[in-house]
């Protein structure tokens, strides 16, 4: 039985139309999944956010505690607290990573020009300490080389003194007398200190500079070696003795009225064995 026109053109736009809705099926369907699938993503993503932000108010009372390290504090983490409670749709997600990522970047870059010379003063320091150590207790005890960086690092600390380490190792060394450490004036420096006992004043200095040594000459700022006994130890007071040297601080408050004493009667004696020696020796010339 013969069709009509009408019939066999229905057919046709029928077939096209079931033809068309399966292309736009097989191109829009993975997309609609796709779509579904970062929604879902997304919400869950943002749950975790949320439920990572409120643990401990977002970080608030955890920077709160006086024993929190620094780092709590830093932009990148404080960048990742707002992103995590910021809402995350979809556009408003990237920005936020964006700069969670750029605040991550930027902590990272830390390094400037003028780390360059506070890296070779540091190295500097090292250097002239450990001289010191090693010129001056190179054959002491450790307690011994601890107490001679001690008291470099307390005249560091002192106004009378200079503010750096090298500076008042080499304090007076250019002169004929008066350098504050033997070794600096006395020709000590023309021998290259070597051997196990500059790798351990090397390890003392290091130790000192970073702090880590405990308090031991009573806050000594000068010292000399058992067997002199200079003029200048009369007017201190006594701290310690450590190894082949004995410590000294200055005198505080009312100790300054004793030591005035102590150290004129010191210097009389002094003067008076000189004269002494001098009447005897022209006897003995004569």
């Amino acid at each position: 039985m013969a069709m009509t026109n009408e019939e066999q053109r229905d057919i046709v736009i029928r077939g096209a139309t079931i033809a068309v809705c399966a292309v736009a099926a097989t191109v829009t369907l993975p997309l609609i999944g796709e779509l579904q699938m970062e929604k879902r993503a997304e919400a869950d993503f943002h749950a975790e956010a949320v439920r990572l932000a409120s643990i401990e108010d977002g970080g608030v009372t955890v920077r709160a505690d006086p024993m929190t390290p620094s780092l709590l504090d830093t932009p990148w983490i404080r960048t990742v607290e707002y992103t995590l409670k910021r809402d995350t749709d979809s556009s408003m997600s990237r920005y936020a990573m964006r700069d969670r990522d750029g605040a991550a970047l930027s902590s990272l870059v830390s390094f400037r020009p003028e780390h360059i010379k506070r890296a070779e003063k540091i190295n500097d320091e090292a250097q002239c300490l450990s001289q010191a150590i090693y010129y001056e207790a190179g054959t002491e005890s450790l307690g011994g080389k601890m107490a001679v960086a001690e008291v470099i690092a307390n005249r560091v600390r002192d106004h009378r003194y200079p503010d750096s380490v090298c500076d008042v190792v080499f304090q007076g060394a250019t002169r004929t007398t008066g350098c504050q450490f033997t070794f600096t004036c006395d020709g000590a420096l023309t021998r290259a200190p070597r051997g196990r006992n500059w790798d351990t004043a090397q390890k003392v200095a290091a130790h000192v500079l970073m702090n880590l040594n405990e308090e031991r000459t009573g806050g000594a700022t000068h010292y000399h070696a058992t067997y002199v006994d200079p003029i200048w130890s009369a007017g201190l007071i006594k701290t310690d003795k450590i190894g082949l040297h004995i410590f000294y601080r200055f005198p505080r408050g009312a100790e300054w009225a004793q030591v005035r004493q102590n150290y004129n009667r010191k210097r009389e004696r002094v003067i008076t064995a000189a004269a002494e020696a001098d009447v005897n020796a022209a006897a003995t010339s004569v």
